[in-house]
């Protein structure tokens, strides 16, 4: 039998067909040079030519080899991978954030950034070294997501108020304002972890922990409002069996990776139709992004499993049958599911927690990995 032939074969009883002509990524696997830190990358936003970031890390180190204090804020230029002057600081984990104009909107565990007093919640200047702005308002819990529209941001997370008015772990500001959205109150009855805004302004994706959005257990794990009114959107409803951690969207498409008994990747059209079988891993989904018709996951899976999931004798997530071997990192095309061979192959336990697409069609992806495909690459990984 011909070697082409054989591996097909080999793919087909694994259940497991690689996609396109030449099963490859619209990235290349192997990361650039970029600024390295010594924590823990939970979030990314690409603006232009600028990556923020946010997350546990107390100190980066430059493209130059200058180790410098950045807690848990930094900023690094798209291109070129150096780190950036931008450093407001912030006293506790930093989760989410959103980028609106000049301004970037932080979320978190933190009480104070830029030695001001912020509860969960701060604005900074996009520009220059970061400077905390005069918008304040304050979250009793974590906050967890942030999504902006031409008109509000978008708050979730595990917060039960805010400024002393009750929000069951969803709120609203004016942009123009400033103030919390009086009317905009969908509830969650868990933790939210994502948010995204449809390209049309007038839906707000919910994704998270819940088994309830606005009331309705039909809308667990994954859920549509109206981004005007806050009432629960039935014109979305998908039908979601996994707790959902990050999600992201397209024009016609909806995409979202979380975990149960492994890792979870599922689309849905924006009517809530499935495009593709769920793909599952053994361990969670995390992040996810996409670019040029594929969608790229990280997690902290090792591999892909074909025939699903189990538990082992140790209680450990593991694939029933033959796996296809993709560490922390995978993508897969867009509209079929199929994986692809981009395998750039990540190190440490828990992988990947925050991806983002930048203006130049490359990909950032932060996590605890210090290797990606046996290089030093510290916890910031920028492919393309």
């Amino acid at each position: 039998m011909p070697r082409r032939v054989l591996v097909a074969s080999v793919l087909l009883a694994a259940g497991l067909v690689l996609a396109g002509p030449g099963a490859g990524a619209s990235v290349p696997s192997a990361p650039r040079r970029a600024a390295g830190f010594d924590g823990r990358v939970r979030v990314a936003v690409a603006v232009g030519g600028t990556i923020y970031l946010g997350g546990a890390f107390t100190r980066a180190t430059g493209t130059d080899g200058r180790v410098v204090t950045r807690n848990r804020l930094a900023a690094v230029d798209a291109a070129s991978g150096a780190l950036l002057a931008w450093n407001p600081g912030a006293d506790k984990t930093v989760y989410a954030m959103a980028v609106s104009g000049s301004t970037v909107y932080v979320g978190g565990d933190f009480t104070r950034v830029g030695g001001a007093a912020r509860s969960r919640l701060a604005a900074v200047a996009a520009g220059g070294t970061g400077a905390v702005l005069a918008w304040n308002h304050r979250a009793d819990r974590q906050v967890r997501a942030l999504a902006v529209s031409s008109s509000r941001l978008y708050a979730g997370g595990q917060f039960g108020a805010v400024d002393g008015a009750a929000r069951s772990r969803l709120a609203a500001f004016s942009l123009a304002s400033g103030a919390l959205d009086g009317a905009w109150r969908p509830a969650a009855d868990g933790p939210v972890h994502a948010l995204r805004v449809g390209l049309s302004g007038t839906r707000v994706y919910v994704a998270g922990l819940f088994t309830r959005l606005g009331g309705d257990p039909a809308r667990a794990y994954l859920g549509a409002v109206d981004a005007a009114s806050g009432a629960v959107d039935g014109g979305f409803a998908a039908r979601v069996g996994f707790p959902v951690h990050a999600l992201t969207t397209t024009a016609t498409s909806v995409y979202a990776a979380g975990d149960g008994l492994g890792g979870q990747l599922g689309a849905w059209t924006t009517a809530g139709a499935a495009k593709f079988p769920t793909l599952e891993t053994d361990g969670g989904g995390q992040a996810i992004a996409v670019i040029g018709g594929e969608v790229y996951l990280g997690g902290h899976f090792g591999n892909i499993c074909p025939g699903g999931t189990h538990l082992d004798g140790a209680g450990r997530s593991v694939c029933t049958g033959a796996g296809t071997s993709r560490r922390k990192l995978l993508s897969v095309d867009a509209a079929s599911g199929r994986p692809t061979a981009w395998n750039p192959a990540a190190n440490s336990a828990l992988g990947v927690f925050a991806m983002t697409p930048t203006a130049a069609g490359s990909l950032a992806a932060g996590g605890d990995f210090t290797q990606v495909g046996g290089s030093a690459t510290r916890r910031l990984a920028l492919f393309g």
